[in-house]
């Protein structure tokens, strides 16, 4: 009977299987100990590890950094990450920190702590936008020049695709997950004759060669990745970007002059990445060094028509439009023993139908959606530019008020006041100044780590994203730049008559959701001109075309709050810019009707130099007026 009683206890107590560990460290909750570290939250998971935001368990108000855990205990690949981020110190490659073993179980599990990069994949940043070629041409320009600096270090990355690839706020990229990468130094991680890691819709023609014939080599034969390979998966992952689909794989004996599916891609950027798809090595730029140059150099002579969005926009429906729908099932008679067939061909008609409806929208953007993602950005950067300009006027004041106190001091020290001269309270005495500790005395001091030491980081920085080459003007207020139309106007002539809407009365419904909203007539408002496409802090200019326009509220006004969306249209065929404004949609998806004009009440706005037909050059951040009546 005590046999059999202890049996059950026995088999609460066996530890849990391997699977079962492995789903808690790939799934630790907020406030679990790493070793030093205390996890936050859990951001993503990769076939060797799982990766979590977590703080120094001893600075719970310090910086936030990247914790990658490995997935199987004793994994090499961490070893070999750490060593790879050891020997690359650039504003592309995120800063390694700290490595270690994690032991919760009977098992070890290896982890590194980097610097955590804010930001979107580079196909989330691009599927939520509508970006322009010189946006994707920039992005297209860090990465290469990433690559060049790992590959003049002898370091491969050997998994470069666009889910690797974080771009942060403001259009900076950080090329991640260095695990399988690879240096003269680095001890091999797979078999004798194994493929190298990677994955395969971005592996080279020449890797799918040797995959198909490695069974017939000998087993001590293997490939060797090389900076080609690397370069061709360049290539597949901005093709994606910037047609929304994977290149097909290139056959012997193909050029790389091939059909480009997206012809709003200027010629000049679809020619670099199909030599990047060729077939032949030798074909492709002899180097990421090589092709960073050739990008810089077309950036650089890119026209205005390079600011225009990549794709098309998804119209919606009329509100007078009607469609359709077919009735389930099949209507009149049908002959005895056609029921399957024809309900096979039913299926299959409806599957046809809903193929070309994607095929339709593969290569389209929704105003709203992207309008919405845009203006999180634009008012994140707006409060962030107001904090930097506030931290030069307290360290200004604090560095003034010790100025001072040092002063008087030293006079007092020298002895230049007597006590006649000035009268003191004798309960007065001198206060202590404790010396506040530096950056580098406020640090503390870590344990050795067992990977070497990160080196000096590089000077050279990523290019930033580029401009074309235009009168640079001062960023300010709308308020101000639309007091500056009026006069300007009266210096423009009209040499022809200008393509321009009639005048209209507003709306009885737009007048009093103007007056519930508190907006009165000739009130005027910052706002962002178009966010259709990528924000860049740094941007001064922006390229529109005549049509459909959202705008975003950067300032409070009235009812309307920041980040308002404002949908409205512009008419670009005159000597000046024409828009309206007829809706307005808050941040909690209220919509309101309203009337504004771009500008001053005239509704209109000058044109910048660099304008051309279809691609007119407007200031980014300008203004709006409130109205009555268009004009």
């Amino acid at each position: 009977m005590r046999h059999a009683s202890t049996k059950p206890a026995q088999k609460a107590f066996r530890p849990a299987p391997p699977s079962v560990r492995l789903m808690v460290v790939d799934a630790l909750a907020a406030g679990t100990l790493i070793g030093p570290w205390c996890v936050l939250q859990r951001v993503a998971s990769g076939g060797y590890g799982t990766v979590y935001v977590v703080q120094a368990k001893h600075r719970p108000r310090g910086r936030q950094y990247a914790l990658k855990l490995a997935r199987q205990p004793d994994s090499p690949w961490f070893s070999r990450e750490a060593e790879v981020l050891s020997r690359l110190r650039h504003p592309g490659v995120p800063r390694f920190v700290a490595a270690g073993n994690w032991q919760p179980d009977s098992g070890s599990y290896p982890f590194l702590v980097m610097e955590h990069v804010e930001g979107e994949s580079l196909y989330a940043w691009a599927r939520a936008r509508n970006p322009t070629a010189r946006e994707v041409g920039t992005l297209f320009m860090q990465a290469a020049e990433v690559l060049a600096f790992a590959h003049q270090r002898g370091v491969l990355h050997r998994d470069f695709k666009g889910d690797n690839i974080r771009v942060q706020p403001g259009g900076r990229l950080t090329l991640l997950d260095w695990g399988a990468g690879w240096h003269p130094e680095a001890e091999p991680l797979t078999g004798t004759g194994q493929p190298p890691p990677g994955t395969a819709l971005y592996a080279s023609p020449q890797l799918h060669r040797w995959r198909m014939e490695a069974p017939s080599r000998q087993a001590r034969e293997s490939l060797r990745y090389s900076v080609t390979d690397e370069l061709y998966a360049v290539g597949v992952t901005f093709h994606r970007v910037l047609t929304d689909a994977y290149p097909a794989l290139p056959q012997a004996g193909e050029g790389w002059a091939r059909a480009w599916p997206n012809p709003r891609v200027p010629e000049a950027l679809a020619s670099l990445v199909t030599r990047l798809l060729a077939f032949s090595p030798e074909a492709r730029p002899p180097s990421a060094s090589s092709l960073a140059s050739e990008l810089h150099q077309v950036l650089a002579h890119a026209d205005p028509t390079w600011d225009l969005p990549l794709f098309d926009w998804a119209m919606p429906p009329s509100a007078s439009s009607r469609t359709t729908q077919e009735a389930p099932g099949m209507a009149g008679p049908v002959a005895p023993g056609q029921e399957v067939p024809l309900q096979h061909a039913h299926l299959q008609r409806l599957d046809r139908l809903q193929r070309l409806r994607e095929a339709r929208e593969l290569r389209r953007r929704v105003p709203g959606q992207v309008a919405r993602v845009e203006a999180r950005a634009i008012i994140a950067a707006n409060r962030a530019r107001r904090r930097q300009m506030l931290r030069p006027l307290l360290r200004w004041a604090a560095a003034g008020v010790a100025g001072v106190l040092a002063l008087v001091s030293l006079v007092w020290s020298l002895g230049v006041f007597s006590k006649s001269d000035i009268h003191v309270p004798e309960r007065s005495s001198t206060p202590r100044v404790a010396r506040v500790p530096g950056p580098d005395q406020a640090a503390a001091s870590g344990a050795a780590l067992p990977f070497p030491a990160p080196l000096p980081l590089e000077k050279e920085a990523m290019s930033i994203p580029l401009k074309q080459d235009r009168p640079v003007r001062g960023r300010s207020l709308a308020r101000d730049c639309t007091l500056a139309v009026g006069a300007a106007s009266t210096l423009i002539a009209c040499a022809g008559a200008q393509v321009m809407p009639k005048p209209q009365r507003c709306s009885t419904e737009a007048l009093e959701a103007m007056k519930a909203l508190n907006l009165r007539r000739d009130g005027k408002a910052a706002i962002t001109l178009d966010i259709r496409y990528p924000f860049r802090p740094d941007a001064i200019l922006a390229t529109v075309g005549d049509g459909d326009i959202v705008s975003v509220l950067e300032e409070k006004h009235g009812g309307l709050p920041e980040g308002t969306l404002l949908y409205g249209r512009l008419w670009t065929g005159g000597e000046e810019v024409m828009g309206r404004y007829t809706r307005a949609e808050t941040p909690d998806g209220r919509t309101y009707p309203v009337c504004f004009v771009l500008g001053n009440s005239d509704g209109r706005w000058p044109k910048a130099p660099g304008s051309k037909s279809g691609a007119v050059v407007l200031p980014r951040n300008v203004g709006y007026t409130v109205v009555d009546a268009f004009p």
